[in-house]
């Protein structure tokens, strides 16, 4: 058995505890944007494939609290067992993320973790480490919360919320794995209409149609584990066919529009990347041309213009319109993530489910139905 940790976004950790769990998982704790897991090499590989809110899978090498010098941090990465993960050639990339530590320096955490890791593999020789930068990575990283280190090993590669489907985006694009989120957060029901009305790029819809027909989010892609040989091509392949086998070949109800012409081809084009243009229906329309119909009774999850990356000629008035669908509507759930901070001061909070959620590193709040 073997200790992972997957990282996640700020207000998904419970989403990304119970993806785990289900692939098999050990919980072993569950901080804010990490939850670390025990399990064999196939865990690993399933939460990889699986996870629809994470950002890595990291393989945990190392673990101790209280490190406030270097010499305690040399001592710790020397002490790991390279030789159980490196092969020669490999090239090492190293990084450093530190938060409230006493270590705080990013350049002198990597030199100090490389130099430990070098002089293990060389046995304190003093050699230079030969690494060959055509050949596969193994990315490192050291990681402080407060004075406690964890050193991780990337299992994953690209960040999981790479889907690979989208090779473009509209102006204020949303990440696949927060999108993943709010669908499953707003408690949408497969069998009841879902509707974007501010679809940009489909991010939102493509991930709600994946969740809806049980798609493996990381099916069509590699992963770094199967090149560091932590599980072979063919146990790869094996899972890939079982998550293959889960999938529903249903039809759902999913609805998208845009104000934007050019968005329209832009999410035809994203949903057949991500094999879900059966389930597409998406026009050009404005918002304010839906606020007053009659006998709504959808799902809408979406991602409206902020006010800050998207120009818009009046970002109050359209706040209020927003505010003004949710409150004629009362039969249509009505969930929106926004950066948008003089929004409180327009609706009744009382009336709203209010989470703070992050876009990247942009806080923003998702609002939703009492």
């Amino acid at each position: 058995m073997h200790t992972f940790v997957l990282s996640t976004s700020m207000g998904l950790e419970k989403i990304a505890k119970k993806e785990v769990e289900k692939q098999g998982g050990n919980i072993l704790s569950v901080h804010d944007r990490l939850i670390t897991f025990s399990g064999d090499m196939h865990t690993m590989a399933r939460v990889n494939l699986w996870s629809r809110v994470g950002n890595r899978v990291y393989m945990q090498l190392a673990y101790r609290e209280n490190v406030t010098d270097f010499d305690t941090l040399y001592d710790t990465i020397h002490a790991i067992n390279w030789n159980n993960v490196y092969q020669e050639w490999y090239q090492i990339v190293l990084k450093s993320s530190s938060q409230k530590s006493e270590l705080s320096s990013a350049p002198a955490i990597q030199k100090i973790s490389k130099k430990a890791i070098v002089n293990h593999l060389t046995k304190d020789s003093g050699e230079f480490l030969y690494e060959d930068d055509s050949r596969p990575t193994l990315n490192i990283l050291v990681l402080f919360i407060g004075n406690t280190l964890r050193v991780l090993l990337d299992t994953s590669g690209n960040p999981l919320h790479m889907r690979g489907y989208r090779t473009e985006a509209g102006e204020a694009p949303i990440k696949e794995n927060l999108a993943a989120g709010m669908v499953i957060l707003s408690g949408w029901k497969y069998k009841q209409p879902l509707y974007d009305p501010f679809c940009g790029s489909g991010t939102i819809w493509i991930e709600a149609a994946m969740l809806a027909k049980n798609i493996a989010p990381w099916l069509h892609r590699w992963f770094t584990c199967v090149e560091l040989g932590m599980i072979s091509w063919d146990d790869m392949n094996v899972l890939r066919e079982e998550a293959r086998k889960k999938q529903y070949e249903w039809k759902y109800d999913i609805h998208l529009s845009d104000i934007d012409s050019d968005m329209i081809d832009l999410v035809n084009e994203n949903a057949q990347r991500a094999k879900v243009e059966d389930m597409i229906s998406v026009e050009q329309k404005d918002f304010y041309d839906l606020v007053d119909t009659s006998d709504i009774r959808w799902t809408l999850v979406s991602n409206p213009p902020y006010g800050e990356r998207l120009e818009v000629d009046d970002i109050e008035r359209l706040y209020k319109n927003i505010d003004k669908f949710f409150r004629v509507h009362p039969d249509c759930g009505w969930w929106v993530i926004t950066s948008y901070e003089s929004f409180d001061g327009l609706i009744d909070l009382k009336k709203y489910k209010k989470r703070k959620l992050y876009n990247g590193g942009e806080k923003c709040y998702f609002y939703g139905r009492v």
